[in-house]
Parts: C-alpha cells; structure tokens; sequence
C-alpha cells in the first residue's frame, strides 16, 4: 500500500493543536495555582496533587491506547482526548472541593494520554511510515512554545478576570484545538505482523533499554525542570534566567528540523547522552563560576527540547513503523510514571541533601543513562547502527 503525501499545513495545524493542549492541561497551574489557593482556601500540594493524578493516569491509560487507535483512528482519538481536556477546564472552573477538583483531573489525564505527544505522533507513525519523523520534529517545534505563550497569556487574563472564566476561556481554546487536527487523515493500524523469533528477542531487549533510558531521562528533566527556580535562586540570579530554558529547548528542536535527515535518531541518542552529564558539571561549576549556572539553564533546556523528539522518533530506529503504536503504549508507561513522582522526589532531595546534592544525583544518574545509550547502540545490527553513525 503506497504511503499518502503528508497534507502541506499538518504540521502547523498539529503544532498548534500540541501547543494549546499543553497549554491549557500541563501547564495550567502554574499560572492558576496562586489564584485558585487565594479564592478558595486550598493548599499548593492539594492544587499540584491533581497534575500528578492526571500522570498515573496517563501511565493507567497507556496500554490501551493503541486498541483505541486500531479501532478509531488517529484523527477522533487526538480529537476525543483534546475535547476532554476543554470539557475538564469547564468542571475545574465550577467544583467547590478538593475531591471535585481532583476528579476534573482524572477526565484530563485520560485527555491528556489521548491527545497529546505519544498519541499523535503514533497516528503520524501509522499513517506515514518513517516519513512521519521531520513532521514529528516540526510539530515539537510548535508545542514547544506552549509555557512561553500560556504562562503570560494566563497571567494577563487573570489581570482582567477571575480563574474561574480563565478556564472557561480555556475550554474554548481547547474546542478550537480539536478542530485544528481536521486536516489529518484518519485511519486505523494495520494488523500486527508476527516475527522470527530472533527478530523478537531483539525488540524485546530494545524494549526494555529503550523504556529504561526514556524513563531515567524523563525522572531527571521533569524534577530538574520543575525545581529550576529553586536552582536559579540558589546562585541568586533573576528568575528572569529561567527564560533560557525556553531558548534552550525552542532553538535546539530548530536545529534539529535543520539538520534534516543528517541527525538520525540514533545519533540523536547518543549525542544527548553524552551532553546530559556534561551539562551537569556545568551546573555544579556555578559554585565557582556565576555564568556556569545560567550555561545549565540554556543547556539543558535545549536537551530537554531534543529528549521530546528523541522519544518519538527513537522506536522508529528500532522497531517496524507498524509496531509504533503498540510498543510505545507499553514502553512510557515508565516514564509516565517516572514523571508523576519526580517532583516530589526532587523536592525530597533538595530539603535533604540541598540543591548542589540533588545536581550530583542527577550528574550520577544521566552517567547510567549514558551506560542506556551505548546499550541500545550496541543491540543495533552491524548495519543498521553504521547506517546511523555514518
């Protein structure tokens, strides 16, 4: 079957649709969370406990999600997931209770697993092959504005008006979000193809490298990402440094669109591995060096920008395209997980063994996800894995 030309605006319309949905989902509370406290009496850990809720559902929910797509197709799962988004932001904006709110949450969890990243870019994997990488890279391009554009645009309504029709201007961007994933076709995965036995054992043990590497990635940058002003202000510097972080993330998933088929997924791998623990000891060296720490912030936030493509497309490199859907529905579950707790466990951290500590656990940990990378290199075919290093 001949694989369909990519629709010429999917990307921007896709982008956009990514950039709304975590807008109005992830990173809601940050902007809302002091406003919502101060009306209704709640604390920050009741108000936040719904983001991690809404995680472990996307961890629960996982599994199941390429049944939903064989059966329904991309187009109305991404679709179903961001009106259930909008339809949350709708109940978020009326509950009277911590119990009220914490269930709205568990309807954007199960949005959230439908309609953001790993669900699209599966519905791309299955509709246009390994073609569907520079499509996948340029839509990340997009979603990847979603803080810049959403923490200010929160802070300004809440200037004009309460948070509560905050969220039901939320809602209406969440409508408008679904109808922005009209251009893309909709079609169900093929059937499962069965394999060799040998071919199996391969996948298997890329599987299980695969998951492990994506979930210790994802424990180090969503705690480091989620505590960085914690850090920023350890070396008393403007939280304004925090931008660099966007800068980061934005101008390093540019290059990556520049570098074209040059920077395949394999290199991708191993180049971030590399620059993860030294992008660490960049940041230790703040203690000694001010402009160190401000290098981190712009460092690893383009990491994290490339960590995004990294997951999508990597199993593009190691298993069939017809395979995508299935494989990554199981192997982030750990990585779900692993971003629902990190956290609180850097939290933990930083109170027990201060902010420079907790630099050196995560310096200790991104070394094991070196150890990840040169593992999942090394299961690669002799062919396969020189056709991604040349």
């Amino acid at each position: 079957m001949k694989t369909p030309a990519i629709p010429r605006f999917l990307a921007l319309t896709a982008g956009c649709n990514q950039l709304i949905n975590w807008g109005i989902s992830f990173y809601m509370p940050g902007t809302f969370a002091r406003a919502i406290a101060t009306d209704r009496g709640w604390s920050s850990p009741q108000i936040y406990l719904g983001l991690t809720l809404a995680m472990l559902v996307m961890a629960v929910v996982s599994p199941f999600v390429a049944t939903l797509l064989a059966r329904w197709g991309g187009k109305r799962v991404v679709m179903s997931g961001t009106l259930m988004i909008a339809v949350s932001c709708v109940v978020m904006a009326y509950t009277q209770t911590p119990f009220g709110w914490c269930v709205a949450w568990l309807l954007t969890g199960v949005g959230m697993r439908l309609s953001l990243y790993d669900a699209l870019f599966a519905s791309l994997v299955n509709l246009y092959g390994q073609q569907a990488r520079r499509t996948i890279s340029r839509v990340t391009l997009a979603g990847g504005l979603a803080s810049t554009i959403f923490w200010p645009l929160g802070s300004l309504l809440l200037t004009f008006i309460s948070w509560r029709d905050a969220l039901l201007i939320y809602a209406v961007f969440g409508v408008l979000s679904a109808f922005l994933i009209l251009p893309m076709p909709n079609q169900t995965l093929p059937r499962l193809v069965k394999r060799k036995s040998a071919e199996r054992d391969n996948h298997r043990r890329n599987g299980i490298l695969y998951a492990a590497f994506i979930a210790l990635i994802t424990f180090v940058s969503n705690g480091t990402s989620t505590h960085l002003p914690e850090f920023i202000a350890s070396f008393g510097l403007p939280i304004a440094v925090g931008m660099l972080w966007g800068i980061g993330q934005t101008g390093a998933r540019f290059m990556e669109v520049i570098a074209g088929s040059q920077l395949t997924p394999l290199k991708l791998m191993l180049i971030t591995a590399l620059a993860m623990p030294m992008c660490f000891l960049i940041g230790i060296s703040g203690t000694l060096y001010l402009w160190c720490a401000a290098g981190f912030v712009l460092g690893y936030g383009a990491i994290n920008g490339l960590v995004t493509i990294l997951k999508a497309t990597l199993p593009l490199e190691l298993f069939a395209a017809e395979d995508y859907s299935r494989r990554t529905g199981v192997l982030l579950i750990p990585a779900q997980l692993m971003a629902a707790v990190s956290p609180f466990a850097y939290a933990w951290m930083n109170k027990a063994l201060g902010v420079m500590g907790t630099m050196w656990v995560s310096w200790g940990l991104t070394l094991i996800v070196g150890v990840l990378a040169v593992g999942i290199a090394a299961n690669k075919k002799p062919s396969a894995l020189a056709e991604g290093l040349v």
